[in-house]
């Protein structure tokens, strides 16, 4: 299966690039008629580089995951991938339109309606060649890890936690082993899971692959040292600091601007008091910075730093709710970024108490100020606010997912990620 899915995705990124055309020449036909090889061309190179943008966002919204699809998310991410990819080939004609010398309204409209209806299609197809049940989880090893991924299993949609792995099991379809890691299987072991042909994973890779995680009780330090310790290159760094400038200055230009002085109009009429709130918080290496917002509170004296979700919530105005709801109380952040304190992706850092507390009693806590922390980041976009310290352990398991696989590629998936939670709040 590991050498399977990286074919499976290559070959549907192929039938991408074939119905992306396909859709513009169905385009380029309804406009005008038989002429339209005539203005092919003139449409060819800028939709050309345009398709590779289109494959990130379906990348982006896991449209090549077929094994973790159904009919229902394939309509919610095919949505949300079309009004990205209108916003985005918008942006994109508006500013390439004198090196392209084209500006397609109407066609632009009509080619991306038929490239929506040809993925919906194709990806229905395909879905009826892929399983339509459950597919079966078993495991080899000690207790403990087996408790764990039975727990995280269990409402899964795609995946069903069996039991430990029967040698006598005939029929393998449908069904994926997991091995512990430090499981040594013994000769007769290894020759009958040879024999049944069940597709097999390593703990850590099923939870990187499947779950976009790092399980923390599968792994000890000579793991992190091999895997983590390396974390970003100077490429890496100063590429995405360039990145995270260049974002900052347009979010500054079109939407600080345009909104402060609503904003902090509505926020003084809310409750009387600052515009924005300051707190400090961990930040690279564990250094201490100021976190600005817009405040979304009414005023206390005593402030008291909490990780959970508890009485604080009663005192948001309803215009803080909305803040908070839009993201738009992080909109300060920016002058953080502007400052090198804050990046647009990277862990979300801590309040330096509730810092404190969480790193003796979760291990290796302390590697998430091993990245410069983000406004948005891998655990944000894939898991929720959380309330207690087993949620937080699951928080910890993405950020070392990220920690791990960092590149500009993942960077870029999780603003998409973040920009699709945006629109569907």
């Amino acid at each position: 299966m590991k050498k399977e899915i990286p074919l499976i995705k290559f070959l549907f990124a192929l039938l991408d690039f074939f119905l992306f055309f396909l859709a513009l020449g169905f385009t380029l036909f309804i406009r005008f008629g038989f002429n339209f090889p005539l203005y092919f061309q003139e449409h060819l190179l800028p939709f050309f580089f345009l398709f590779f943008f289109y494959f990130l966002l379906l990348f982006a919204f896991n449209l090549y995951d077929f094994y973790l699809l159904n009919y229902k998310i394939l309509f919610k991410r095919i949505i949300s991938f079309t009004l990205s990819a209108l916003i985005f080939s918008v942006i994109y004609f508006y500013f390439g339109q004198t090196v392209f010398q084209i500006s397609p309204k109407t066609n632009l409209l009509i080619f991306i309606l038929s490239f929506l209806l040809f993925l919906f299609f194709s990806r229905a197809l395909i879905l009826k060649f892929f399983q339509k049940r459950k597919i079966e989880v078993y495991f080899l090893g000690d207790e403990k890890l087996k408790h764990k991924i039975e727990k995280d299993l269990e409402a899964h949609q795609f995946f069903s936690f069996k039991n430990y792995f029967d040698f006598d099991l005939k029929n393998s379809g449908n069904k994926i082993l997991v091995i512990a890691p430090h499981y040594h299987l013994k000769p007769k072991e290894f020759q009958s899971i040879l024999n049944s042909e069940i597709i097999t994973f390593d703990f850590i890779d099923f939870y990187e692959r499947f779950l976009g995680r790092i399980p923390l009780e599968a792994i000890d330090s000579d793991w992190l040292l091999r895997h983590i310790a390396s974390f970003q290159s100077n490429f890496y760094f100063y590429f995405k600091r360039v990145m995270d400038l260049f974002f900052a200055i347009l979010i500054f230009i079109f939407l600080f601007l345009p909104l402060f002085l609503p904003i902090s109009l509505l926020i003084y009429l809310s409750d009387p008091g600052p515009i924005f709130f300051k707190n400090f918080r961990v930040g690279y290496k564990k250094k201490i910075f100021s976190l600005l917002k817009f405040r979304t509170m009414k005023e206390t004296k005593i402030r008291k730093e909490k990780w959970a979700v508890g009485e604080e919530d009663k005192r948001i105005f309803p215009f803080g709710k909305f803040l908070r709801m839009t993201h738009l109380d992080e909109l300060p952040q920016i002058f953080n970024i502007f400052k090198g304190e804050l990046s647009l992706v990277g862990p979300r850092p801590e309040q330096p108490t509730i810092f404190s507390e969480l790193e003796k009693e979760i291990p290796f806590y302390g590697l998430r100020t091993f990245a410069l922390p983000g406004i948005t980041g891998w655990a944000q976009v894939n898991y929720k606010y959380p309330e207690n310290l087993e949620e937080t352990k699951i928080k910890l398991e993405y950020d070392l997912y990220y920690l791990k696989n960092y590149n500009l590629f993942l960077d870029f998936l999780i603003i998409i990620k973040t920009i699709q939670k945006l629109l569907t709040f």
